[in-house]
């Protein structure tokens, strides 16, 4: 795989993704914010309507760490006995090599140009960590240099980027035993919403993410925890808290246009196959709580809902 088709894929694992972790967690509390919500806890859920076979949704983590690889068996059941699944996207290597010319700025373009030179040169020294180098840097769109600054280093260092993602296994896993596969959205509808961003908007994105690099494991590491003890809630509760420091218009892409917009388009999606049931979808955890999310969002359209794990 290209240094820009890994880079696509890291994009792709962000933009879903509520986290890594290191090997050792403690005890979770929730964060001073958190107020309750609907379906706030657990991460598999059975979806179920009179005259309907079942179908489930899990709340997926975007990580490569192994305790999220190793799925419940209760998970592993349901995914076996499953005809359909149904992902957020799909994250085939061929697929996502497609849409590679998305993180790249027009011809005669230059990131330093438009960031300048004290934020390049601070910029190429958090990147290299990461194998990229200042031409391949200079050659990508303002948010997309942040967004490869906010997510971990793959295991291994620079000589491992293998991105071996939940996700990503679980559709190879699908395709493999002949389930139908589908997809919710596009790559490229995924990654346009940053794409819209103003330049501004994409200065902000870029400064926040380089202050608060070196904090990046310990929050990461949280969110594992979240995830891992099934208080999906809380995950939201500290997006939440995250914006509070951020413009409106920054906050309006990571909550309307990242989460929000796109619960409302994935269910009106996943509403075919879930009338045809016997499915299983796996999305990212942050989508199921909450009054807009997924959850509440299909018992709204008459759906029972009944947690599971």
């Amino acid at each position: 795989m290209t240094m820009l088709a890994r880079l696509f894929f890291a994009f792709i694992f962000l933009l879903l993704s509520v986290g890594s972790s290191s090997p050792a967690l403690a005890k979770p509390l929730p964060p001073e914010n958190c107020a309750d919500r609907p379906f706030d806890e657990g991460r598999l859920w059975k979806i179920s309507r009179e005259g309907t076979p079942p179908s489930y949704i899990f709340g997926t983590m975007h990580s490569r760490d192994p305790r999220i690889l190793h799925l419940p068996g209760v998970v592993m059941q349901v995914f076996i006995a499953s005809s359909t699944a149904i992902f957020e996207t799909s994250l085939k290597d061929d697929e996502l090599a497609r849409n590679q010319q998305l993180l790249l700025l027009k011809p005669g373009e230059s990131l330093r140009g438009k960031i300048g030179d004290n934020r390049f040169t601070e910029l190429t020294r958090l990147v290299a960590p990461y194998g990229m180098t200042p031409a391949t840097l200079d050659r990508i769109k303002i948010w997309a240099a942040a967004t490869i600054i906010s997510q971990p280093l793959p295991a291994g260092g620079n000589d491992s980027r293998t991105l071996t993602l939940l996700d990503k296994e679980l559709e190879k896993s699908a395709r493999n035993a002949g389930k139908r596969v589908i997809s919710l959205e596009s790559n490229k509808e995924q990654l346009d919403i940053f794409n819209s961003m103003s330049g501004a908007v994409q200065l902000e994105y870029l400064d926040q993410a380089m202050a608060e690099h070196s904090e990046l494991d310990e929050e990461l590491e949280q969110m594992t925890s979240y995830y891992l003890s099934g208080n999906t809630g809380w995950i939201a509760c500290d997006l939440e808290e995250t914006l509070e420091d951020m413009s409106a218009a920054l906050s309006k892409i990571m909550t309307a246009d990242l989460i929000y917009i796109r619960n409302h388009r994935m269910v009106e999606r996943m509403l075919p196959e879930l009338a045809r049931g016997n499915a299983f979808v796996g999305i990212g955890a942050l989508h199921l709580p909450g009054d807009e999310g997924i959850l509440s969002l299909l018992k709204e359209k008459g759906f029972a809902i009944e947690r599971k794990y």
